[in-house]
């Protein structure tokens, strides 16, 4: 084994890596980071893929002891969840939905005024 390779496999003794999943928020990973101090780190690992074939692909992995990347690695479910369950709720939509609703009758009668207005109006068609 070459130098270097002793040197790096000493330098990763106690480290771990928690792989982070495809499609994952980055605000999820910046949190992750920042929470658990933990270093971001690309590394090539071997991906399954759905025919029962694996590739080899570069991945984003976060670094550090055992016990801080199994807590991490539950933040970032629990986080993944607290995520899916806001996009589910939809409340942005439906907070939209109530002020667009709530202002309806204003808006038409806005409309009304305007028409009223431009009723005495001749139109004008010329180009």
């Amino acid at each position: 084994m070459a130098d270097a390779e002793i040197e790096n496999k000493e330098e990763l003794a106690g480290l771990y890596d928690l792989a982070i999943p495809i499609g994952m928020p980055l605000s999820v990973v910046h949190e992750l980071v920042d929470r658990f101090e933990l270093e971001p780190v690309q590394r090539n690992a071997k991906i399954g893929l759905l025919d029962d074939e694996t590739e080899e692909m570069e991945i984003l992995v976060l670094r550090g002891d055992l016990e801080t990347v199994k807590a991490a690695e539950k933040y970032m479910f629990e986080a993944l969840d607290r995520r899916v369950a806001r996009w589910d709720k939809n409340e942005r939509s439906d907070r939209y939905k109530e002020m667009y609703d709530k202002n309806a009758e204003k808006r038409k009668q806005i409309v009304k005024e305007r028409i009223a207005d431009r009723k005495d109006e001749p139109l004008d068609l010329s180009i």
